[in-house]
C-alpha cells in the first residue's frame, strides 16, 4: 500500500500483521504531510479471560483469526499490532460520517462469536473489544499519541455496553488537565512545594480540640488549587505516592519541632502499605524525629484495615515497637469492610475513625443508631477511644456524643487550615464550649 504506508515494513511475527514501529513510522510520515488520517485502536478486553479459560495458545489463536479478518476488512486501511491484545487500524478517509459507519460496523464485529479450531475441536468464542475512534493531529509526538490511547482506554469500563469512544475535545481537555496536574504533583515532590493543612479533632470529654489530622494540599506553579481528590488518584497510578507521604512525613515533623508549646497533645500522619512494610520506615521515623527534635509522643500514625490484610504480621510487628516509643496508631476509614473485628482489636490501635459513610447514614434508622452504639461499646471495651469522621451537621455531632464516640472531626467544627491558621485557631478556641 502507498500513501504514506510503508513499503519496507516490518511485521508481528504471531499475526503477520504490521507491527508497532510500523505503526509509528507511518504515523511520523502522515503527521510531516498534514494527512488526514483516521485511526481505530482495537482493545482486545477479553483476551485474558480467554487465555485463562482455554489457555494461552487459544488466545493467540483468537488474536490470528482477529488479525486476519483485519487485514482483509478494507483496502483502504492499514493493519498494525502495536501490542499483545491490542491491535489499530489506520487509514485515510473522506468524511468523519463514513469513519464512524465504520466503527459501528466494526463494534458490531466484536458482539458476535469467532470460530477457532484447536485440538480438533471447534471452539465458538466470544471477544468483546473496546475501540477508539480518533484521527491523527499533526502535532501530535509519538507519546502524545499513545498518552491519548491509553488515557481513552482507561475510561472503557465507565462506558456501559457502548465500548466504542470518539475522542473529542472534552476527552483531549481532560487528558491534558490530568497532565498538568501529574506534572505538577512531580513538580513539587521534587522541590518539596506540598502544603500541609491541618483539621482539628473535638474531644468530647475534655471540650477542647486535643488533636489534628495532617493533610497534604497542592498549589500549582501558577498559583491555582489543586484538589487532593485530582492529584492524589494521580500520584498513586503512577507510583508517586510514597513519595509524598514521605515528605508529609518530613514536613509534619518539622512543624511540630518548631512548635513545641502547639495546644495539641497530637498531631497524624497518613501512611501507606508500602511505607509501613518498608524495611526502613522505622528508620526514617526516628531519623525525623530526631533532625527537627520532635517529641515523638505528638506523633500519629493513621492506617487504613486494606493495608492491615496486606502483611498482618509485619505491620503488627512495626505498630508494636513503634508504640513502646511512644508512637501510636489510628484505625482509619474503620467500616470500609476491608478486614474483621477481631483481627483489628489484635493490633495496638489508640485510636479508632469511624468511616465517615457510617457517620453520614446514622440518623437515617434506629438500626443504624445501635449499630453505631453498639461498634463504639466494643471499640471502647478493647480500650480504644473511637472519632467520627465527617461530621457535617449539628445533628450528627450531638447523635456522635450521645452515642459515646469519643471525638469530632469534619466541617462542622473546622475545616482543614493551614499551619498559622491553625495556631490562631487553637489560641481563640481555648475556652470553646459546645453542648
Amino acid at each position: 500500500m502507498n500513501d504514506g504506508f510503508s513499503f519496507n515494513c516490518s511485521y508481528d511475527s504471531m499475526t503477520g500483521l504490521r507491527d508497532r514501529s510500523t505503526f509509528f513510522h507511518d504515523v511520523r510520515y502522515h503527521a510531516d504531510t498534514n494527512a488526514k488520517v483516521h485511526i481505530i485502536v482495537i482493545q482486545l478486553s477479553q483476551l485474558v479471560h480467554v487465555n485463562r479459560r482455554y489457555g494461552i495458545q487459544v488466545g493467540d489463536q483468537l488474536i490470528r483469526e482477529i488479525a486476519h479478518y483485519l487485514r482483509d476488512l478494507c483496502k483502504e486501511y492499514a493493519a498494525y499490532r502495536i501490542a499483545n491484545s491490542r491491535l489499530v487500524l489506520m487509514g485515510k478517509i473522506c468524511t468523519k460520517e463514513e469513519a464512524d459507519i465504520f466503527v459501528r460496523e466494526l463494534h458490531k464485529r466484536f458482539h458476535e462469536t469467532w470460530f477457532i479450531s484447536y485440538k480438533g475441536e471447534d471452539l465458538r468464542i466470544l471477544s468483546e473489544a473496546g475501540l477508539l475512534h480518533l484521527f491523527l493531529d499533526p502535532a501530535d509526538t509519538e507519546n502524545d499519541l499513545l498518552d491519548k490511547i491509553n488515557y481513552t482506554f482507561s475510561m472503557i469500563p465507565d462506558q456501559g455496553e457502548d465500548r466504542v469512544i470518539f475522542f473529542n475535545d472534552d476527552i483531549n481537555s481532560d487528558l491534558q488537565y490530568k497532565k498538568y496536574v501529574l506534572d505538577e504533583v512531580r513538580y513539587a515532590i521534587e522541590n518539596k512545594t506540598f502544603q500541609m493543612y491541618y483539621q482539628p479533632i473535638f474531644d468530647c470529654e475534655k471540650r477542647r480540640f486535643t488533636s489534628a489530622e495532617s493533610l497534604i494540599r497542592l498549589f500549582g506553579r501558577d498559583g491555582s488549587f489543586i484538589s487532593p481528590g485530582e492529584f492524589i488518584p494521580m500520584a498513586e497510578i503512577n507510583g508517586l505516592i510514597d513519595d509524598i507521604s514521605w515528605i508529609v512525613l518530613e514536613k509534619v515533623c518539622e512543624f511540630l519541632g518548631r512548635c513545641p508549646d502547639l495546644l495539641l497533645d497530637s498531631v497524624s500522619i497518613n501512611m501507606t502499605g508500602k511505607q509501613i512494610l518498608d524495611p526502613n520506615f522505622i528508620k526514617y521515623i526516628e531519623e525525623y524525629l530526631m533532625k527537627y527534635k520532635t517529641n515523638a509522643g505528638q506523633l500519629r500514625i493513621e492506617i487504613t484495615e486494606r493495608i492491615i490484610t496486606e502483611d498482618f504480621d509485619r505491620v503488627k510487628k512495626v505498630m508494636e515497637y513503634l508504640s513502646e516509643k511512644g508512637i501510636y496508631f489510628y484505625l482509619d476509614d474503620f467500616g470500609t469492610g476491608y478486614s474483621n473485628i477481631s483481627s483489628m482489636l489484635s493490633l495496638p490501635f489508640e485510636v479508632i475513625k469511624f468511616d465517615q459513610s457510617l457517620v453520614k447514614n446514622m440518623n437515617d434508622s434506629d438500626k443504624r443508631l445501635r449499630t453505631i452504639g453498639l461498634l463504639a461499646d466494643i471499640m471502647h471495651e478493647n480500650d480504644c477511644v473511637v472519632v467520627a469522621e465527617g461530621v457535617e451537621t449539628e445533628l450528627q455531632a450531638k447523635t456522635a456524643q450521645e452515642k459515646r464516640l469519643d471525638r469530632i472531626q469534619g466541617y462542622y467544627f473546622a475545616k482543614p487550615m493551614s499551619e498559622s491558621d491553625l495556631i490562631q485557631f487553637l489560641e481563640e478556641k481555648q475556652d470553646f464550649y459546645w453542648m
